[in-house]
């Protein structure tokens, strides 16, 4: 198992204050990079240093809370 797929898997799930922190954002990208970060920990330089398949598995995690 990645590193990657770890933080995933220890991602917690959304709260509604998570979601409505998230109001004042405009957006999409940014919304979801911040969502991202405040379920796992990581800051938006650990983030921004992601590759696209990193990132990834952290958005299908998301998604997968989302939908």
């Amino acid at each position: 198992m990645s590193r990657f797929e770890e933080i995933a898997e220890n991602m917690r799930e959304p709260k509604m204050k998570d979601i409505r922190a998230l109001s004042n954002i405009k957006n999409n990208e940014e919304k979801e990079l911040k969502l991202i970060g405040n379920l796992t920990g990581l800051n938006e330089t650990d983030l921004g240093d992601l590759t696209f398949k990193e990132y990834k598995i952290l958005q299908d995690k998301l998604t997968s809370f989302l939908s």
